[in-house]
């Protein structure tokens, strides 16, 4: 089953709105966000974690940065 939450995708890259449970990370509504996550698509379904627990904006420059590759 596909997880909900707010996704932006910038650059080709996922950036994931999360939160945190008493025993994990899950995807979260961005008004209910703790963190994001970003990702990396690889292949057809895959998604590879590049960066975690940053803010939106620090995951909005790291989407943005002329070194990140895809």
């Amino acid at each position: 089953m596909p997880q909900k939450g707010f996704t932006a995708i910038v650059n080709g890259l996922h950036i994931h709105a999360m939160r945190r449970t008493s025993t994990h990370d899950v995807q979260a509504l961005q008004s209910e966000a703790q963190f994001y996550h970003v990702y990396r698509r690889d292949g057809r379904d895959g998604l590879t974690l590049l960066e975690k627990s940053l803010s939106f904006d620090s995951a909005m420059d790291y989407c943005l940065a002329p070194r990140t590759l895809h």
